[in-house]
């Protein structure tokens, strides 16, 4: 036997109070059968059960499906061993043929410390509910790594999640999206879940089905996508960071985010607040506010205390139409771009955004629109992504107080008289986490 292939996998199943020291075998990938302790044991599990997946690799050549319901006081648990992640993954003839895992009708799951590469999609939630997903890492795959497009999806919280290098199928036109959240058409739909603290980046797409970092479909809602960090999400084709469309009876909230090197960093329809993100670096746009196909409709939206810097457009509006629209309190710098490009405003409030760029169809008028300066004077070091404001800079303290959030991008307290942008710094030196690729601190 090739001693490279020798993979020795051991599996911990705790029911109750009993725990029972499963066995150790041998796993060789090129003989990979149809199922594998991970599969079987992870089926075997009932309410308050716990399954602890030790180091090593776990290969299957068909398809890997889990089935299984705790209950609100006895959730069950799949989790990682202490060293180094288990790694879930496939032969590669089969990565096309088969998702890595689909979790099907799951509920009251917790499933964390894992590692998932390749698949046709990595991990698939095929409906359920109540169900989370933390500190795992899902690569290498074929499509679209994460994806809640089979069914209703409930109360999810996807946290702590690294997420990279998706859409790798050279077979044929491919998607790469970070995660795929509802069904396009609203035929399925997401809703009260939490995408939190994920780091997302090199995502792959050669179609039309994109490769945004994380995209919220139409009639999904009751969302919050917070605090995640996404970068070059422009491999191949250029899609947004970040792309919510609302269509839903409630609002979904994109707040503290980092985005870097995509085509747009946040594209917004309705039903949404954008609220203390940061975009730089952009080959797109900042920030995309219109109708869509999928959603014509913009109603329902506020953009506030958002920091853009350094896109060919800051932010593209298409409000023509616009119901019950508000941006204010917006830093735009684009030294070479346009600033704001104004396609139709309709009746959308406007209030204290700060601007540096050009400007097509709006002018400064001290109110809804207020120069920046240059940008070296409103930050502190823009070149190296430090966009906190300087002592004197003309952000501090020249906010509308009335469109001001409670908490800032770092998560601190804004305190009256608000700066304009995602920082507050109310007494405060210096940012607390330096932007950089990496989870958000």
């Amino acid at each position: 036997m090739n001693a490279a292939s020798r993979l020795l996998t051991a599996l911990l199943v705790c029911t109750g109070f009993l725990c029972v020291l499963g066995r150790t075998q041998e796993i060789h990938p090129a003989t990979a059968g149809e199922d594998e302790e991970f599969e079987r044991n992870a089926n075997a599990l009932k309410p308050g059960d716990e399954l602890v997946v030790h180091s090593g690799v776990y290969s299957q050549t068909g398809r890997r499906a889990i089935t299984v319901q705790g209950t609100p006081d006895h959730p069950i648990i799949i989790r990682g061993a202490p060293g180094p992640a288990p790694l879930l993954t496939r032969p590669a003839e089969s990565r096309v043929r088969h998702n890595n895992i689909e979790l099907v009708d799951c509920a009251h799951l917790i499933i964390r410390g894992l590692r998932f590469q390749g698949g046709s999609s990595g991990v698939r939630f095929i409906r359920g509910h109540h169900v989370t997903f933390e500190g795992c890492e899902v690569f290498e795959t074929e499509n679209n790594a994460l994806t809640m497009n089979s069914g209703d999806c409930h109360a999810f919280v996807v946290r702590g999640n690294h997420i990279h290098h998706t859409g790798l199928s050279a077979r044929g036109p491919t998607e790469g999206e970070g995660m795929y959240i509802g069904c396009h058409d609203g035929g399925c739909r997401t809703t009260g879940s939490l995408f939190e603290g994920n780091y997302i980046h090199h995502t792959r797409s050669t179609s039309d089905g994109g490769n945004d970092g994380i995209e919220i479909k139409f009639g999904s809602h009751g969302n919050i996508v917070r605090n995640n960090v996404i970068h070059d999400t422009n491999l191949g084709r250029r899609y947004p960071g970040i792309f919510v469309y609302g269509g839903g009876p409630g609002t979904n909230v994109v707040e503290g985010n980092v985005i870097w090197r995509a085509g747009e960093g946040i594209q917004v329809v309705s039903d949404a607040i954008v609220r203390n993100n940061i975009i730089f670096d952009c080959s797109a746009a900042g920030i995309t506010a219109g109708p869509h196909a999928a959603m014509p409709q913009v109603r329902n939206v506020a953009i506030v205390h958002n920091t853009i810097f350094n896109a060919p457009v800051g932010v593209r509006f298409g409000w023509s139409g616009a119901i019950q629209a508000v941006f204010a309190n917006n830093a735009v710098f684009c030294p070479a771009g346009t600033a704001i490009r104004a396609d139709g405003l309709g009746a959308a409030v406007f209030r204290n955004n700060a601007v540096h760029g050009r400007r097509a169809g709006v002018s400064m008028d001290g109110q809804q629109w207020l120069d920046g300066g240059d940008p070296t004077e409103a930050f502190a070091g823009p070149a190296a992504h430090n966009f906190w404001p300087k002592p004197d800079s003309p952000l501090r303290e020249r906010a509308d107080a009335s469109c001001a959030p409670p908490l800032d991008f770092d998560g601190f307290k804004r305190g009256a008289p608000f700066d304009i942008g995602a920082y507050e710094t109310d007494g405060r030196q210096n940012p607390g986490w330096a932007i950089q690729g990496g989870f958000k601190r």
